[in-house]
C-alpha cells in the first residue's frame, strides 16, 4: 500500500508540475480538462499494474527445500506480532475515514434537498426549487436553483452555465476527485489538481455563455452578485465559485493560437510513459543483477538446518488465524546480497488445501473469499512469514567467477494446527 501512495503521489506532483508550468493559461479549456482528468487516472489505475522489467519469470526453488511446519505449539513464549499498525498509517487511515464521511454527508445533503424541495420541469432540466438565497448548482441532470431565481424568471445566462456543466459531465469529474481525495488527502498536489479541474469547469461554462450572444459586462456583474450565494456542497457543478478574479481573467485573455497544441502533443508522451513507470516494479529497476544459482551459494551458519531453526524459534502462530482454523503453505522469496544480507523478502503465493467438485481435497494458490475475518487471517500468516525471515542474520555471500554476487531463494513456510 505504501508503494502505491507513493508512485500515485509522485505521478500526481510530475504531472501537476507540467500543467502549472505548459498548459494553465491556455484557453484551450476542454484540452486541459481532458490532461488533468487523464493525469488523475494514470496516477490512480496504472500503479496498479505490474509489469516486470529486467527480470526472469523464474523463480527459484532453493536448497533450503525441506518446509519449516509452524503449528499451535511451536515456541509458545516467542514474540507475538498482533499487526500493531504504526503512528503514520494511523493518521493515514484517520484521514481517509474523515474524507470519506465528509463525501458521504454532501451526497446525503444533497439527497435531503432532492427529497425535500418541491420539483418542476424546467428548460430541459429537472429543477428542485429551494427555500432560502442559495446560488444555482446542478448535479448531474438536476438543476437546484432558489425560489427567488426561479420566480424572477432571470436565469438565462445561469441556464446556458448550468447546461455547459450538465452536457460536459461535470458531476463525475467532480466525483472521481472526491474519490482520489479520500485516498491522497495527505498531498498538497492532489488539492491543487481540485482547484484547476474546477477552475476549468468554470471556464468551459463561462466561455459557453459568451458564446451564447451574452454580453460579458452584464454577465460579470450577475457572477458577482451570486459570487454573495451560499458555499457550495463540494460535490456539485456550481454557478458560484470562489475564484472568480481567475475566471473573470480567462474572460477577457487573448485566445490561444494554433501553436499551443503543440504542448498538448507532448503531453501524451509524458502521459505514457509516466504510466509505464508506475506499473513498473521500482525496486527491479534500480536493483543488481540477482543470480537464481552460482558456483558457490550463499551459507547460514552450518546450513539450511539453521535457518529452519531460526525462523520456528522467531515464529508464532497468528491468533487471528489459530482461532478461525486457518492453515497453509506460505511461498517466501528472499534475496542474499553480495554483503550476506537478507533483502526483499516478499511472499511468492500461499498455498491452501480445499476440497474440489468431487469432494477430493486438492491443494490450490489462495485467492480472497470475500469473508474479512478469513482474507485477514491469511494476510496475518504471509506477514508472519515475512517478519521472522527478516530477523534471520547475515549469510556467507554467494560468489560467482570469484565475485560476491546477490543470489535468489524461495523456501516454504507450513502452519499447521495440531
Amino acid at each position: 500500500m505504501e508503494i502505491y501512495l507513493l508512485k500515485s503521489a509522485l505521478a500526481l506532483s510530475v504531472l501537476y508540475a507540467f500543467f502549472w508550468l505548459f498548459l494553465r493559461n491556455e484557453t484551450y479549456f476542454g484540452w486541459n480538462r481532458i490532461y488533468l482528468i487523464a493525469s488523475l487516472l494514470v496516477s490512480l489505475l496504472f500503479p496498479l499494474s505490474r509489469i516486470s522489467l529486467f527480470q526472469s519469470v523464474q523463480q527459484s526453488i532453493s536448497y533450503i527445500a525441506s518446509p519449516i511446519v509452524i503449528n499451535t505449539f511451536s515456541n509458545a513464549n516467542a514474540f507475538s506480532d498482533k499487526g500493531s499498525l504504526s503512528i503514520l498509517s494511523i493518521i493515514y487511515i484517520s484521514g481517509a475515514v474523515f474524507f470519506s464521511l465528509r463525501f458521504l454527508s454532501r451526497l446525503s445533503q444533497i439527497y435531503y434537498l432532492y427529497r425535500r424541495f418541491p420539483k418542476v420541469k424546467y428548460n430541459g432540466f429537472k429543477a428542485v426549487i429551494l427555500d432560502g438565497d442559495h446560488s444555482p448548482f446542478t448535479f448531474f441532470s438536476i438543476l437546484f436553483l432558489s425560489r427567488t431565481d426561479y420566480e424572477d424568471g432571470k436565469l438565462a445566462e445561469m441556464i446556458v452555465h448550468e447546461k455547459a456543466h450538465r452536457d460536459q459531465f461535470h458531476t463525475l469529474d467532480i466525483l472521481l476527485l472526491e474519490c482520489m481525495t479520500i485516498i491522497q488527502w495527505f498531498n498538497p498536489s492532489l488539492w491543487l489538481f481540485r482547484i484547476a479541474i474546477k477552475s476549468e469547469h468554470e471556464f468551459i461554462a463561462d466561455e459557453k455563455v459568451l458564446k451564447e450572444g451574452f454580453d460579458m459586462v452584464s454577465y460579470q456583474k450577475l457572477l458577482f452578485e451570486k459570487s454573495l450565494g451560499v458555499a457550495t456542497l463540494g460535490v456539485t457543478s456550481n454557478f458560484n465559485y470562489s475564484l472568480l478574479k481567475n475566471r473573470l481573467k480567462m474572460m477577457t485573455i487573448k485566445k490561444s493560437g494554433s501553436t499551443a497544441i503543440v504542448k498538448y502533443l507532448f503531453s501524451l508522451p509524458l502521459l505514457l510513459s509516466l504510466g509505464l513507470f508506475l506499473s513498473t516494479n521500482l525496486k527491479v529497476l534500480g536493483q543488481e543483477k540477482v543470480y537464481l544459482e552460482v558456483e558457490k551459494m550463499p551459507q547460514y551458519k552450518n546450513g539450511a538446518v539453521d535457518v529452519r531453526e531460526d525462523v520456528a524459534k522467531n515464529m508464532k502462530y497468528p491468533e487471528s488465524a489459530a482461532e478461525l482454523g486457518v492453515q497453509g503453505c506460505v511461498w517466501v522469496q528472499f534475496v542474499v546480497s553480495d554483503k550476506g544480507k537478507v533483502k526483499d523478502v516478499k511472499v511468492l503465493k500461499t498455498i491452501i488445501k480445499d476440497k474440489d467438485k468431487s469432494g477430493k481435497i486438492v491443494e490450490k494458490d489462495f485467492v480472497p473469499t470475500g469473508d474479512a475475518r478469513i482474507d485477514q487471517a491469511y494476510k496475518d500468516i504471509e506477514n508472519e512469514s515475512i517478519r521472522v525471515v527478516k530477523l534471520l542474520g547475515d549469510f556467507t555471500p554467494g560468489e560467482e567467477k570469484g565475485k560476491k554476487v546477490n543470489v535468489q531463494f524461495t523456501f516454504p513456510i507450513t502452519f499447521v494446527l495440531k
